[in-house]
């Protein structure tokens, strides 16, 4: 990127200059810690694995310094050229158009080095997070960027994770070696960053340069969140001034811009039309139907609208016949009830995730965990690491927050992931019995993550759900706006 500000160049000089001392200092440091006598502590895998590592963190053309400080220095170069956007521009658009053939499996064992670039990462956030916020507003004004985004400072720690991942992968480590430097190093890489980051906002004040004074941003997701109440669907029905009969009016209406919003083919629409019958039969029984986005029938309409914006041409009519007997029981079927529309969502589910098995078995991936496999967390070893002790993972006794998370992951959903050491926005775009399918920008591979390994990341707080899939409540708010 080019600024037109004169201080440029001496601060871009500056940022550069400081990565030989961050990275010897920093291996330095996780040498003697590695040599004191609190070693002695440290779990038995970790011992094992210090002679490998300690050679590399002496001083040397092939040590981890240099690796670190030729990795990062890159890096920081890429940074400098590249334009920073404001934080709106990191969503990410619908990726449906990927196709299955563009799939990249995520190794299990990356996610236990991601786990430890995020440790980096929150340590240094959790020391300077003030004077973060300051080194950002300071940035922004240098580079010329709309916002005091994180990207905006080139010497961030996820950029500093990052290349210490990077180079410790030149070197000639074991996993486990690897990890232990990771851990070692990077807590020294943190230390040294928190004072990096005070030294670098106190020269940039003393430049004279001036924050970019804060914004307040709403996200599309904040913005959209106000109508996914139940009130919604209330407020719709008196708008449409047909008291006597709302529902009439209301769902063929709601259902066709469902459809339409969601950009489904046509054989979806008219499918997703054919609710209308049961639904116009259960809302004289039930008033939940026009009067709560919760009732089945909207989160059955939901789950349709997510399978097929992800899918066109042939796979939506294959969809289309693989949906319609569900559907046709429903609108032949006399059972109006709750249990009825819950019944067909569990159908669908089911339809889902062997639609998701068969894909991934088409591309090489095997589609469940073999038989005896325990719970999801023991894919990850559901003992302890104790010789004579087996340990369970907390939450096997009863209800497990992390699983049950995973478990509700449905196409559509956007989430937020820790993934390659770095913070990405994705869309579920298919739960098999074992993986989840995330897209995460037009154009990229999908990315396929083991269910176990998408618990380590919630456990780990480096996964969270945005925004669930919720066409219904879309549509609301779209037709409530159109017709004040």
């Amino acid at each position: 990127m080019t600024s037109t500000d004169p201080r440029f160049e001496r601060w871009r000089d500056l940022v550069l200059a400081s990565v030989p001392a961050l990275a010897s200092e920093s291996a330095q440091r996780a040498l003697e810690q590695l040599q004191s006598p609190a070693l002695s502590h440290a779990v038995a895998g970790d011992r094992q694995h210090t002679a490998s590592v300690l050679p590399l963190l002496r001083p040397g053309p092939h040590g981890l310094a240099a690796a670190f400080s030729a990795a990062l220095r890159q890096q920081l170069r890429d940074e400098f050229t590249r334009t920073p956007h404001g934080e709106s521009g990191a969503r990410t658009g619908a990726a449906a158009s990927v196709p299955i053939d563009q799939l990249t499996l995520v190794d299990d064992q990356q996610i236990e080095e991601d786990i430890e670039v995020a440790r980096v990462i929150q340590l240094v956030d959790t020391a300077v997070e003030i004077e973060l916020r300051e080194l950002r507003a300071l940035c922004a004004t240098l580079r010329a960027a709309p916002a005091a985004a994180p990207e905006v400072v080139p010497l961030r720690p996820e950029v500093a994770a990052r290349a210490l991942s990077r180079a410790l992968h030149t070197l000639n480590l074991s996993r486990d070696a690897r990890l232990l430097a990771l851990r070692m190093v990077g807590k020294a890489v943190a230390e040294r960053l928190t004072a990096l980051v005070r030294e670098h906002t106190r020269e940039l004040k003393r430049w004279g340069v001036e924050p970019l004074p804060y914004q307040l941003r709403l996200t599309p997701e904040v913005q959209r969140s106000g109508a996914r109440d139940d009130g919604a669907m209330r407020r719709l029905a008196g708008k449409l001034g047909a008291v006597a009969a709302p529902a009439e009016q209301m769902i063929p209406r709601l259902l066709s811009e469902v459809a339409k919003q969601s950009q489904l083919a046509p054989v979806l629409a008219a499918l997703l039309q054919r609710l209308t019958v049961p639904a116009l039969r259960s809302a004289k029984v039930e008033p939940a139907v026009v009067s709560s986005l919760q009732h089945p029938l909207w989160r059955l309409v939901d789950r349709i609208a997510a399978l097929g914006a992800l899918r066109g041409g042939s796979q939506a009519a294959r969809l289309a016949a693989q949906i319609e007997p569900v559907l046709a029981q429903l609108e032949r079927g006399t059972d109006s009830s709750f249990a009825a529309y819950q019944r067909a969502l569990v159908e669908l589910d089911e339809l889902a995730t062997g639609w998701a098995d068969s894909q991934l078995a088409d591309a090489g991936v095997t589609a469940a965990p073999a038989a005896g496999a325990g719970s999801l967390p023991t894919d990850w070893g559901g003992e302890g690491s104790l010789p004579t002790v087996p340990m369970e993972l907390p939450g096997q006794g009863g209800t497990d927050a992390h699983k049950a998370w995973v478990d509700a992951l449905r196409e559509g959903d956007r989430v937020r992931v820790f993934l390659h050491a770095r913070w990405v926005s994705a869309q579920v775009a298919g739960c098999s019995s074992a993986h989840v399918i995330l897209a995460t920008q037009q154009g990229d591979s999908l990315q396929t993550l083991g269910r176990a390994a998408l618990y380590r990341l919630h456990e780990s707080g480096l996964a969270t759900t945005i925004e669930p899939a919720a066409a219904v409540s879309d549509a609301l708010q779209s037709l409530t706006l159109e017709l004040e």
